[in-house]
């Protein structure tokens, strides 16, 4: 007499691979939220220097930066990918200008997520990049007052 012998996994063999699986999947989710910070920190750095070619593009067009705002007609999208990637959802970036009737300089910055306390901040003197100092402090994007970013890390 023939003894057929069945093929396939045994229950106690998928067991084991599900269980492997799923210690695998556990370690890769925990290394996702920086990746997801990073990621986010990439639009809004990206959003942010579309939004200075819009500020040139003002200035060019108007000779002023009065209309450079987040309601801007080339801003409204740049300012709610900004605003959907913000540490604080639904914040929008800053803009500020300075206090001449006709604005002759402005910036853009926000907040970003990897790190704590570090922004990304553009201004019309084509100053560009990250920094530990507050873009919204005294002597820097404060609106109506001045425009510069503080000095910038790259």
């Amino acid at each position: 007499m023939k003894s057929q012998k069945s093929k396939g996994f045994t229950l106690i063999e998928l067991l084991v691979v599900i269980a492997i699986i799923g210690i695998l999947a556990s370690i890769v989710l925990v290394s996702f939220p920086g990746a997801t910070k990073k990621a986010k920190d990439s639009r809004i750095v990206g959003a942010i220097g579309q939004g200075r070619t819009v500020m040139t593009y003002v200035y060019a067009n108007d000779g002023d930066y009065d209309d450079f705002s987040c309601s801007h007609v080339d801003m409204v999208t740049l300012c709610t990918e900004i605003a959907n990637n913000h540490p604080t959802s639904g914040t929008n970036p800053t803009i500020a200008k300075d206090a001449a009737s006709d604005s002759t300089a402005a910036c853009i910055y926000s907040l970003l997520n990897a790190k704590a306390n570090y922004w990304y901040c553009s201004d019309s003197t084509g100053v560009a990049g990250f920094t530990t100092t507050d873009p919204g402090g005294t002597g820097y994007c404060v609106d109506g007052t001045s425009a510069v970013c503080p000095t910038v890390t790259s």
